[in-house]
């Protein structure tokens, strides 16, 4: 069991921020819910007495769930999203990290144990040889290593001891999923024992490519070794290491493609002809192209998106550490942590623009994404004799160097001259005449730009955390925290080379000389006129493509490169912070309880600030530009109550958060009209919400769980470029100040119920949960959002509920438990999802969340 349970002394009760809202390990055999005291990083704590909004769930409550990784979470745990894909997307009150790139630090910080696990990718861990999980809400940063503005999810392990426990646990399922985990401690010594553990999972996917031989995807395909030591030469000493190897062969999620508005700059907004196209008046190919693709052409779960997009996942992972920690005196502790970590990713399809088949547009990883990192951090952790003052100081440093590989791939588009003319006269292009005019071919961007990026990152920071009890029912809390992040980053871009390119184009006889029309602005690539005799009937933008085909099935169109066009860019600079902290509870004292139904109530209120750093953002051929630094304060009240003879738990917060230079996503164009997807800022965005988290026992036998959240989001102050007037060489900026949030719906809620009885068989457990979630905005850009407005499924997903549901017999030595499980039980279709973006290239690719899966677990403890 990874929890002691007793009742609390409040003179133990401090800041420590891990705490779990236990749910069967904290039910007393008389159906009374105790107080949990957590062995937090820190110090012991009852999670009922910390002013911190927070949600915890125990190892064994994870396994009762069926919850195989930390992505099931959020189908429980209130204002908290995370989404699988490229990149594991974590959002906590509408506040993440959507793409993943090495350049942009995390909104919400992951630790396994101390350890702070920097990238994304390598953070939606298997629940392997969990002790326990744990959501904290709102900026961390006066008692972690690592300052976050949306929060932080804390993984901790089981840890070696003196015991011979071993475990074994398999599991089948649909689409051949099949698991397999299993983890023994061996005592070595007195002093020295250790502790491994295995999780293997692998399944052959649910979405079907039907061009690549209904390869199915998203397939899993994951390993992962943990080993552990702990030594304990003294009773003032131990050492902690572990050793963790991860192994991810897998395929990402496969797309249907729908189409927003016809009103983007690739389709009608400018009049562009793609391959296949033989009247400008009568655009037909990029439609088809996405229809192909389209849930409604290929029916339920299937896909086309071409013979040759690169939709694996490779991911190689190897983590070092150890923590030491010394007993000083008996009130005070000394800590270090040290962290080693290396990870290499394979090349990989970023996004597919077009939605279809073809092989239009392609952003694509072409080469390994190396990652290393290194840290040590210092916690010094002390009380005062009757332990009334409690005290944290901590110094943190890491140095993190990552490098990324990206190339955007265009293919031949068309425009008509009368299209062109109206352009280079300032005015709305409209409709081409039938048949059109002169065609003239060439790119809007550039067919060809491959980046090299590389960053280096330093964070150094120094913390402390003071909490006093300025009486028996209230604590104050103080924290402090300086941030320093220098951010050393180099670009270097490459082009096709236009002079081959031309030469192959005008060698056919079929295209005049190229010339640059001068609509697009000083870098717009040259257009070429085709001279063939029937116009636009000979389908030219099809000849041209042709004559640049992917010989080598890269998903990369086989442009001539130009190395002479190299360039590069370099920056170096600082981003310092100050965010300071400041809590105040209050336990209602126990002679006002008396006689009602409440058992222990405490009221708390935290202003808080948190910190992510700026960073330098690749914009195409334009080079690195620079990102604002992001800071929040957060404004929170909230309460936690139990009640009812101690069988009813109730938790609650009401915040308000003010973001300043909120570091958002968006499309925007570089010089050379290259569509691009780029970060920037919004000035200024709030949110306010409200959570509740509710545990109760009707019965010893029954146990209710519900969460509840609302969230509002707002930009107050959120301008862009106009895409269509950055491409023209203009500058018009659009408010986006009435759009909400993307990835995170403004409310979301979850209900299970649980129950056990006995037999002369063994135990037998039948849990059923609910969760449900509002409309969510998949969108990039402005044109995205008017499309949502108008019917949520465009550029999103409707309010959707997924149901879940176990039974599981335990035989009567409590060795062996079996459990048959369902997911989705009402076989729900709903987005998860991946980008809509109507205003450039007028898709929305959508991605599927899991059919109804069922299954069957076993598990052998020994």
């Amino acid at each position: 069991m990874p929890f002691r349970y007793r009742r609390t002394d409040k003179n133990l009760l401090t800041l420590s921020l891990l705490a779990a809202f236990a749910t069967t390990d904290a039910i007393a055999a008389s159906g009374v819910l105790e107080e949990v005291l957590v062995t937090a990083r820190k110090r012991s704590e009852s999670m009922q007495d910390i002013p911190i909004a927070v949600s915890a769930i125990s190892g064994e409550d994870l396994r009762e769930r069926g919850i195989a990784n930390t992505q099931e979470l959020t189908k429980s745990v209130p204002s908290l999203e995370i989404r699988k894909g490229q990149a594991n997307q974590i959002y906590i009150r509408g506040i993440g990290e959507r793409t993943g790139f090495a350049r942009v630090d995390p909104t919400v910080g992951v630790y396994l144990d101390d350890l702070f696990l920097p990238r994304s990718d390598g953070q939606l861990l298997d629940t392997v040889d969990i002790a326990s999980i744990q959501v904290l809400r709102g900026p961390q940063g006066t008692l972690f290593g690592k300052n976050t503005t949306g929060g932080a999810m804390v993984v901790s392990l089981r840890k070696p001891d003196d015991s011979d426990e071993a475990y074994v646990e398999m599991g089948l399922g649909s689409y051949r999923h099949r698991r397999f985990k299993a983890g023994i401690n061996i005592p070595v010594s007195d002093t020295f024992f250790t502790r491994t553990a295995v999780h293997i999972t692998k399944d052959e996917g649910y979405f079907e490519n039907i061009s690549q031989g209904n390869r199915g995807n998203p397939s899993n395909d994951r390993q992962a070794l943990l080993f552990q030591t702990r030594w304990e030469p003294s009773a003032s000493f131990s050492l902690d290491t572990q050793t963790f190897l991860g192994k991810i062969r897998e395929n990402l999620a496969g797309i249907n493609c729908q189409i927003p508005t016809k009103d983007s700059l690739y389709y009608q907004g400018l009049w562009v002809v793609h391959p296949g196209d033989t009247d400008p008046a009568n655009l037909t190919a990029f439609e088809e192209n996405c229809k192909a693709n389209s849930r409604e052409r290929l029916g339920d779960l299937k896909a086309d998106q071409g013979p040759n997009p690169r939709l694996d996942k490779d991911l190689d992972t190897a983590l070092l550490a150890a923590t030491a920690s010394w007993e000083l005196s008996e009130t005070l502790q000394l800590k270090t942590v040290l962290g080693l970590r290396s990870e290499t990713e394979g090349p990989i399809q970023a996004s597919d623009p077009d939605g279809g088949p073809a092989l239009w547009s392609s952003y694509i990883n072409t080469d390994d994404s190396d990652r290393s990192s290194y840290s040590l951090e210092f916690q010094l952790n002390g009380s005062n004799a009757d332990q009334s003052l409690r005290y944290t100081l901590g110094a943190f440093a890491m140095r993190e160097t990552n490098s990324e590989n990206f190339t955007v791939s265009n293919v031949f588009r068309g425009l008509d001259s009368q299209t062109l003319g109206e352009l280079a006269a300032g005015t709305p292009p409209t409709r081409p005449a039938p048949g059109g005019t002169v065609p003239l071919i060439g790119f809007i961007g550039s067919p060809l730009v491959i980046s090299d990026f590389e960053l280096e990152n330093t964070t150094t920071a120094l913390f402390a955390q003071v909490s006093y009890d300025l009486t028996s029912q209230i604590e104050l809390t103080l924290g402090y925290r300086y941030t320093n992040e220098q951010r050393h980053s180099k670009l270097a871009t490459t082009e096709a080379d236009m002079e081959a390119i031309a030469n192959r184009m005008t060698g056919t006889g079929l295209f005049g000389a190229p010339n640059n029309v001068g609509v697009f602005g000083p870098g717009a690539a040259d257009f070429f006129p085709y001279l063939g005799p029937l116009r636009w009937l000979d389908d030219p933008v099809s000849i041209a493509a042709a004559l640049f085909p992917d010989a080598d099935g890269d998903a990369l169109l086989d442009y001539p490169i130009n190395h002479d066009s190299r360039r590069f860019d370099e920056r170096d600079e600082s981003f310092s912070q100050s965010t300071p902290m400041v809590s105040l509870s209050y336990h209602l004292p126990e002679a006002w309880l008396n006689d009602s139904f409440v058992d222990s109530t405490m009221l708390y209120a935290t202003w808080s600030r948190g910190f992510k750093s700026g960073f330098f953002e690749p914009r195409g051929v334009d080079g690195l530009q620079r990102v604002e630094p992001e800071v929040v304060t957060n404004h929170e009240i909230g309460f936690k109550l139990d009640a009812f003879d101690r069988s009813v738990r109730l938790n609650g917060a009401v915040y308000f958060m003010d973001y300043t230079d909120q570091q958002l996503i968006a499309v925007g164009a570089d010089s050379a009209q290259n569509v691009v997807v780029v970060f920037g800022n919004a000035g200024e965005s709030e949110i306010s919400g409200v959570e509740m988290e509710l545990l109760w026992l009707p019965s010893p036998e029954l146990q209710i769980n519900a969460s509840f959240s609302a969230n509002e989001y707002r930009y107050t102050e959120y301008t862009e470029l106009d895409l269509a007037a950055a491409l023209s060489g203009r500058e018009v900026y659009v408010d986006r100040t009435h759009e909400t949030f993307p990835v995170s719906p403004e409310k979301s809620a979850a209900i299970g119920a649980q129950y056990q009885w006995s037999t002369g068989f063994g135990l037998l457990t039948a849990r059923l949960d609910a969760s449900y979630k509002s409309d969510i905005f998949y969108g990039f850009d402005p044109g995205s959002y008017r499309a949502f407005e108008q019917s949520t499924e465009l550029a999103g997903q409707p309010a959707f509920t997924l149901l879940d549901a176990r039974f599981t017999w335990m035989n009567p030595d409590g060795d062996l438990t079996v459990s048959l499980w369902a997911k989705n039980l009402a076989d729900k279709r709903y987005r998860i999802g991946v980008v809509a973006v109507a205003d450039s290239s007028g898709t929305f690719n959508e991605s599927w969340g899991e059919p109804r899966m069922l299954g069957i677990d076993v598990r052998r403890q020994f």
